[in-house]
């Protein structure tokens, strides 16, 4: 296996990841499982029995009355997330696929993953402490200047401002879970030596995490639909769109690993019984 660090082409490995998800439909199905049926359940549901106001003037009150009734599907949007992550990562390193669509699979093994998961996401969120005092100085400067600032170019110049920020995040984030990729095929976690066997690969690591999660994107363009049927056949587009691009990112991490701290461990000596 070559070494990540000689890999010429970062679409060519995220272009590998989608084609190894989207190769057999019947496995990310069955990777997807009980928990993306039931969170499309859930929607296509609320979609239809809380459909979106077409007036604008009634979408805050609708938001506070819908707001509840997503935290359930939110919960197996969570647990779809980690499902895939620990299974494409076991087909990855070990070749198993032996899970059924409905088995849970929601276990010691998933909730380790997922609390692992969290972890690195509070991790990187410091990084979020730099936002407010670049928006400031950014606004500083127009004052300074003389120019006003209206509503549509200061949430422009938000964007402009937090997309470094968050793609510094992803950075962060992809070179922690590779450390955490171990406990899909029951091994130990470690955020140390994940961080340690990527360094110098922060902007790879980022730009695959950035291409591999590309389908999720789509998805808010359904957000201002009105027609109940739209927003409920929308939701079985977006459980898709999130299988694919979950998938593809569990397929990258894993193979990052494998090139990188996988390889490491293979490598070290094994100590002789004494």
């Amino acid at each position: 296996m070559e070494d990540v660090r000689r890999k010429p082409m970062v679409w060519h490995e995220a272009a590998a990841a989608f084609r190894e998800v989207l190769s057999d439909p019947g496995r990310t199905v069955r990777f997807a499982g009980m928990p993306a049926l039931v969170m499309m359940v859930l929607y296509v549901i609320l979609a239809l029995t809380h459909p979106r106001p077409v007036d604008p003037a009634l979408e805050d009150a609708w938001e506070a009355e819908v707001l509840p009734f997503h935290l359930i599907p939110m919960a197996f949007n969570a647990w779809f997330f980690i499902r895939m992550q620990v299974w494409w990562a076991r087909w990855v390193l070990q070749a198993d696929d032996g899970v059924g669509f409905l088995s849970p699979s929601l276990g010691r093994r998933e909730l380790a993953y997922l609390g692992w998961m969290l972890a690195a996401m509070v991790s990187a969120l410091p990084v979020l402490v730099f936002l407010l005092p670049s928006l400031r100085l950014l606004d500083g400067a127009l004052v300074a200047l003389g120019m006003e600032m209206p509503e549509s170019v200061a949430g422009g110049l938000f964007v402009l401002v937090a997309l470094p920020l968050v793609l510094i995040m992803m950075g962060i984030f992809g070179r922690l879970m590779v450390g955490v990729v171990p406990l899909a095929v029951g091994g130990a976690a470690s955020f140390r030596l994940g961080w340690i066997a990527t360094r110098g690969l922060s902007v790879r690591l980022t730009a695959l995490s950035l291409l591999t999660v590309l389908p999720a994107f789509v998805t808010p363009l359904f957000s201002r639909l009105t027609d109940p049927v739209e927003i409920a056949a929308s939701y079985v587009v977006s459980v898709g769109l999130y299988g694919v691009g979950w998938g593809a990112y569990a397929v990258m991490l894993a193979r990052f690993y494998g090139l990188t701290l996988g390889r490491i461990r293979r490598q070290a000596p094994v100590a002789a019984p004494s």
